[in-house]
């Protein structure tokens, strides 16, 4: 992305993909809601500066500076000057002592349970008062990329003498804080200094280092420093590899054009290895530059694996990375989707009465859509879609009564199953459809002893050569959804369409509704696919 972003030439951005879009759309509304907690919070509103995000980003840099000058407490939405290369945008800046500490928001949890840890929080309400919580840690699944962009900033504060001193700084995420603090949302604090991150050392036995978040991060921007000067002269300091971060960066397309063909990196679409894992592949397995597909199908995995540990830095079990990664290769060059664990030929699920099963919820995480797609045995022939759903803006009880309704749809086929002596089950991809549903009571009742995860068996029973997403395994059966821009995001975002009037309000719900009949139906396909080629 650096490279991308200094070199002359280098096409503007694509525009972002709907699923993309959407997932920043809904990190806005959530940063948006979280200012409005703040307000609530604020004891003292002169003391509180939220800043109007369309208000330019010259007009809010003065603001900022202004407010941090005349030691405002809380200031949000604001914007830092440039200084030593560095440009940012905290979500919030809260006054310690003489300066100012950063927050981000972000849509993601942060804390996960530690008998062995302790976290440090904050309520929105007393953001300079650290409370002390054991059981809890603050290394959620993005923690260091969170722990980096506080890291950023305080670089900038520093540079700028608006920072206290203190080398920490906080997220407001998602996790539901209401059982340590008494309020559902707060800050979860970073400890700068702390040595947390294990990276690479040539000088080291192990060949691994402790690092703190600030030393990991100074090595990194200097390091995008030297990659922005090489790529402004025309220089190229590095070359594109695929890894996760490349999901939502809107310069995919642009490095995918500018590889070789074949680029075994971008070539494996899941599974995706960092930086150090595909340098070192290229260098053993190609001639440093390039490794095709090919090659990388034809390396040896024993060969390679204790050099590969080695590179494999804050990774868990680096030998079956490399396996994977080798065997996706060879998947890809011999043209197969996915292949069997074991030799012995599966047993495809079914009932006498098939029923599947997929939930909608809307961005305020209420469940409007309960699809049920149901048919005799494997006739498809025989199926109905018949779905549980309301287009009007829900409450506790509006989605209580949808609840209502399904389980009594699920009572009623499970009499029939009884009375007629047939066998009974409920099909889902993935665990939403119960962990999300947990929260009635009813729909538990009615669904105990009857649900089967469809992905979880899948993913048991076969190796898939790009990734274990309905879309993409109802794709090796030639299933397709017929509605543009599938996608979970996508329809949080019909769904607030639909629940208004005219034209585009039911060109929305239909949305909806196919979207959701689209995601039933290709659980079946999945399944009679299978067994047609068994």
């Amino acid at each position: 992305m650096t490279h991308n972003a200094f070199a002359p030439g280098t096409p503007a951005p694509a525009p972002a993909p709907p699923d993309l879009v959407a997932l920043r759309e809904a990190g806005i509304a959530f940063e948006a809601a979280i200012f409005d907690e703040l307000r609530n919070a604020c004891g003292d509103p002169a003391q509180l500066l939220i800043l109007d995000p369309d208000a330019g980003v010259r007009e809010r840099r003065r603001r900022t500076v202004e407010a941090m000058d005349a030691g405002l407490a809380v200031l949000a939405g604001g914007c830092l000057p440039n200084i030593g290369g560095r440009s940012g945008q905290p979500d919030v800046l809260i006054r310690v002592g003489a300066g100012y500490l950063p927050i981000d928001i972000k849509g993601h949890r942060t804390l996960t349970t530690s008998k062995r840890a302790q976290v440090d929080v904050s309520t929105l309400a007393a953001p300079g008062r650290v409370l002390p919580r054991p059981g809890y840690s603050n290394h959620g699944a993005s923690w260091r990329d969170d722990a980096m962009q506080l890291a950023h900033y305080t670089r900038m504060l520093q540079e700028l003498g608006f920072h206290p001193g203190a080398n920490r700084g906080g997220i407001i995420g998602t996790s539901d804080l209401s059982g340590i603090i008494g309020a559902q949302h707060g800050i979860t604090w970073y400890d700068l200094d702390a040595e947390t991150i294990t990276t690479y050392s040539d000088g080291d036995p192990s060949h691994r280092k402790k690092r703190s978040v600030l030393e990991y991060y100074d090595h990194e921007f200097a390091f995008r420093i030297e990659v922005a000067h090489a790529a402004a002269s025309g220089r190229e300091l590095v070359r594109p590899y695929r890894i996760d971060a490349c999901n939502t960066c809107d310069w995919f397309d642009y490095c995918t054009a500018a590889v070789r063909a074949d680029d075994a990196s971008f070539a494996i679409e899941t599974g995706h290895l960092n930086i150090r894992e595909w340098r070192y592949l290229y260098q053993q397995c190609g001639d440093g530059a390039e490794l095709s597909v090919a090659q990388l199908a034809e390396a040896d995995a024993d060969t390679h694996v204790e050099a590969f540990r080695i590179q494999s830095v804050g990774t868990q079990k680096p030998q079956d990375r490399l396996a994977r990664a080798i065997r996706r290769a060879r998947m890809t060059t011999a043209g197969v989707d996915f292949e069997q664990r074991t030799p012995n030929r599966p047993v495809v699920p079914c009932a006498d009465i098939e029923v599947d099963f997929d939930i909608e919820w809307d961005g305020d995480g209420r469940v409007y859509q309960w699809g049920l797609r149901i048919r005799d045995g494997q006739d498809d022939t025989t199926a109905r879609y018949a779905p549980v759903m309301s287009f009007d803006p829900l409450d506790d009880a509006g989605e209580a009564a949808l609840s209502a309704e399904f389980s009594s749809r699920i009572r009623v086929l499970r009499e029939q199953a009884e009375r007629e002596g047939k066998t009974l089950q409920v099909f889902h991809w993935h665990h939403p459809e119960i962990s999300i549903t947990a929260k009635f009571a009813d729909v538990v009742e009615a669904l105990d002893g009857l649900t089967y995860d469809l992905r979880k068996w899948f993913d048991a029973t076969y190796f898939a050569r790009t990734g274990s997403s309905i879309k993409l395994v109802a794709g090796y059966f030639d299933f397709h959804w017929e509605v543009d821009d599938p996608g979970g995001l996508a329809s949080q975002t019909a769904i607030e369409s639909a629940r208004g009037q005219g034209p585009d309000a039911e060109i929305a719900r239909q949305w909806c509704l196919r979207y959701n009949e689209c995601d039933v139906a290709a659980q079946a396909a999945i399944r009679d696919g299978l067994r047609l080629r068994q």
